[in-house]
């Protein structure tokens, strides 16, 4: 996935029918103009975003930054970063669009986004936003990604907002399930190690020995209650 999203740029088709959408006064759009499947234009349209934003962020979740490589595109929501529902005159502005996995996507849901939720113009720049934005943040300036523990660490507001927002700590808790009888603990361990050495800050040296400490402490846990039914 590149840096900086690239926007779509819509086939003449789309180009005509969004053209049309946006002539409309504000009062007659609605998120739900989103879901009629009975328009093949839109249905058209939909598919044609989904598969730009799929290729251009390659298979990339814009928030979680997992990789998800599947046959079937449901796998993926069309995500409308400003939500549709609160904001339907941004629904097919190209910068407002990108695709997430389904679980970011529900826990972002129509949480707000802008720093003015007022807005009536759609906002071109980072400021106008409170969390790493993929079409106009870098999301490494925002978020480290610890990738053997999937730890996500934030470097400004905007990262731990988007942290808290897409529900980024669900990897920590999972990570963090490991039974001290699972063949890659101890391989998870030293791995974390190594990241708590690279750390490059006190705050990322927090976070990490706090994942070390709840996975011994789970996998001692988990580890303890199979010993003891193994015993029954």
């Amino acid at each position: 996935m590149a840096a900086i999203l690239e926007p779509i740029v819509y086939s003449e088709p789309s180009a005509r029918f969004v053209k049309t959408y946006e002539a409309k006064k504000l009062s007659d759009k609605s998120g739900a103009d989103w879901d009629d499947k009975a328009n093949p234009l839109l249905v058209g349209l939909k598919r044609e975003i989904k598969n730009h934003y799929l290729k251009a962020q390659d298979y990339t979740c814009a928030y979680c930054q997992q990789k998800i490589i599947v046959n079937h595109n449901g796998a993926w929501d069309t995500e409308h970063i400003a939500p549709r529902d609160s904001y339907p005159g941004f629904m097919f502005v190209p910068e407002n669009l990108c695709v997430s996995c389904k679980d970011c996507n529900g826990a972002k849901s129509n949480k707000p986004v802008l720093a003015n939720k007022k807005r009536r113009s759609f906002p071109r720049h980072s400021k106008d936003y409170t969390i790493c934005h993929p079409h106009f943040d870098i999301y490494s300036k925002h978020i480290r990604v610890v990738g053997e523990a999937v730890l996500y660490l934030p470097k400004t507001k905007k990262g731990q907002a988007l942290i808290e927002m897409c529900g980024l700590l669900r990897f920590v808790y999972s990570f963090a399930d490991y039974e001290i009888s699972d063949l890659n603990f101890g391989t998870k361990v030293v791995a974390l190690g190594t990241e708590l050495q690279n750390a490059q800050s006190t705050f990322e040296q927090i976070a990490i020995a706090q994942i070390l400490r709840t996975m011994l402490d789970e996998g001692l846990r988990g580890a303890a209650l199979t010993r003891l039914k193994q015993m029954e």
